[in-house]
C-alpha cells in the first residue's frame, strides 16, 4: 500500500511538469502562428517595396549607362577632331578653322561665365537690357510725336530747311478747317492765324465732323505745329492724316476746328 501511494506521488508530479511543458508548447504554437499570420498579412507590402527597388536599381542602371554612352560618344568625336587636326597640320594648314575658333573661344568664355548665355542668365543684366530698351522706345516715340526728323538740321535736306524755317512764323503755312456745323468758324480762326503772324494757307471744311479741335502737321513740322497751337490755345497737336493732308494744299501745318471752339464765331 506504502508503494501504491509513493508511485502516485511520482505520477502526479510528473502529470504536472507533462501539463507546465504542454502550455508552454502550445503558447509557443500560438505565437508562431500569429507571426505566420502577421507576415503573411505583410506579403503585398513587401511585394511593393521589392518592385519600388527594382524599379530604382534599373533606372540607376540606366542613368549609368546613358553617361556611359555620352562619355564614349565625346571620346569617339574627340579622337575624330584630333585626327582631323592632324590632318591639318600635315597638309601645312591650322589645325583651327576660323568658325572653329569662334566656336571655342564662345566655349571658353560660357565655361568662365563670361559668355552671352550666362549674362543672360543675371537678373542685373536683364534688368539692364529692360531699362535700356524702355529709354530707346521712349526716344522714338517721343521723336514721332514732334514729327521725326524736326531735329535733323544738321544732316541735311528737306527736312533740315523746313526746321529751320519753323522759327519764323511768317514761314509757317497753315491751312484753316472747319470740322463743325457753323458756319464762318473757319474764317474766324483764319483772322486768328493771320494775326499771330503766321501764313494763312487753304480756309474751307473737313469732310468729317471734329467734337475737339487739334493741330495737325506733316513730318518734320512737330515744332511749328506746336508753335500754332500755342498761339490758337489747342491743346491737341497730332501727325497730319490723309484725309486733312488730302484738304491742306500742300500746307505744313492743318488747323482743325472742332465743336469745342464752335462759339469762337464772329
Amino acid at each position: 500500500m506504502e508503494l501504491i501511494k509513493e508511485i502516485g506521488a511520482y505520477a502526479g508530479l510528473v502529470a504536472f511538469i507533462g501539463l507546465a511543458v504542454l502550455a508552454l508548447l502550445s503558447f509557443a504554437q500560438g505565437r508562431d502562428v500569429r507571426r505566420l499570420r502577421e507576415w503573411a498579412g505583410s506579403a503585398p507590402e513587401r511585394d511593393t517595396e521589392r518592385k519600388e527597388s527594382t524599379s530604382a536599381a534599373a533606372a540607376e542602371r540606366a542613368e549609368e549607362m546613358r553617361k556611359l554612352e555620352e562619355a564614349r560618344t565625346a571620346e569617339h568625336a574627340a579622337a575624330q577632331q584630333r585626327e582631323h587636326r592632324r590632318g591639318r597640320r600635315e597638309a601645312g594648314l591650322p589645325e583651327l578653322t576660323r568658325g572653329e575658333r569662334l566656336r571655342e573661344r564662345f566655349g571658353r568664355g560660357e565655361a568662365h561665365g563670361g559668355g552671352l548665355g550666362a549674362r543672360l542668365g543675371d537678373p542685373r543684366y536683364l534688368v539692364g537690357v529692360f531699362v535700356v530698351l524702355i529709354l530707346i522706345g521712349g526716344g522714338v516715340a517721343y521723336a514721332v510725336s514732334q514729327g521725326g526728323g524736326e531735329g535733323g538740321g544738321s544732316g541735311g535736306g528737306k527736312s533740315g530747311k523746313r526746321a529751320a524755317k519753323s522759327t519764323n512764323p511768317a514761314e509757317i503755312e497753315v491751312t484753316v478747317l472747319n470740322g463743325t456745323a457753323v458756319d464762318g468758324l473757319a474764317g474766324t480762326y483764319g483772322n486768328k492765324v493771320e494775326q499771330h503772324g503766321f501764313q494763312l494757307g487753304a480756309v474751307g471744311n473737313s469732310k468729317a465732323s471734329f467734337a475737339e479741335s487739334v493741330v495737325m502737321f506733316e513730318q518734320g513740322e512737330g515744332r511749328a505745329a506746336h508753335r500754332v497751337a500755342d498761339a490758337l490755345e489747342i491743346s491737341r497737336v497730332r501727325p497730319i492724316s490723309s484725309e486733312i493732308a488730302s484738304l491742306a494744299a500742300g500746307a505744313s501745318v492743318a488747323v482743325v476746328v472742332g465743336e469745342d471752339n464752335a462759339s469762337a464765331t464772329g
